[in-house]
């Protein structure tokens, strides 16, 4: 597993953690989404930042399949 999976993995797991908590799904993303903004403002030029969240806006993503009982 390289270091991208292994952050992905421990991040996930620490939001199902949260999850379980019964915490809302739209405070707990929300947080995430303000944790990515500042860390990409923070270590992007301005125009590289105004890329990214570009993209982020435009990429088409699936939801998880809540069916299966978990997010992944």
């Amino acid at each position: 597993m390289n270091d991208a999976d292994k952050v992905y993995k421990q991040i996930l797991d620490h939001v199902l953690h949260l999850l379980d908590h019964k915490l809302p799904v739209e405070m707990v993303a929300a947080s995430l989404m303000a944790i990515a903004q500042r860390l990409y403002r923070t270590h992007l030029t301005k125009k590289d930042y105004k890329r990214i969240m570009k993209v982020a806006y435009e990429i088409n993503i699936e939801p998880y399949d809540i069916k299966k009982g978990t997010l992944h």
